[in-house]
């Protein structure tokens, strides 16, 4: 039987992070996330627009909300909602950044 645990998986290194509002498109186990570093906090939100697939850590962030790379819908980057009042939302991670300066992630894995 298989059970899902939850861990904390390493990223990237902090100092990789861009400054200027974008962020870094990562696959991790298999799931696509968006990486960004925002007003000194990193958030890791899903990393696929539910509209058309695009990948959200190759947009911009305003407002603290990300735009797509393709056709402008924008999530914020603390909840996930839609800031355009539709329901597609994406999910965001639990993150922190370790001793060692390396961003990580709090998401789920298999384990026997």
């Amino acid at each position: 039987m298989t059970q899902t645990k939850r861990e904390w998986v390493e990223l990237i290194a902090l100092s990789e992070l861009p400054t200027d509002g974008t962020g870094r498109a990562l696959e991790v186990g298999g799931v696509q996330l968006a990486v960004f570093l925002h007003e000194g906090s990193v958030r890791v939100l899903d990393g696929v627009c539910p509209h058309q697939g695009a990948l959200l850590g190759d947009g911009v962030i305003s407002r603290g909300e990300v735009t797509c790379p393709f056709h402008g819908w924008h999530f914020d980057l603390e909840t996930g909602a839609s800031g355009d009042g539709l329901e597609e939302c994406v999910a965001v991670y639990e993150s922190r950044v370790s001793d060692a300066g390396l961003v990580e992630v709090f998401a789920p894995s298999e384990s026997a």
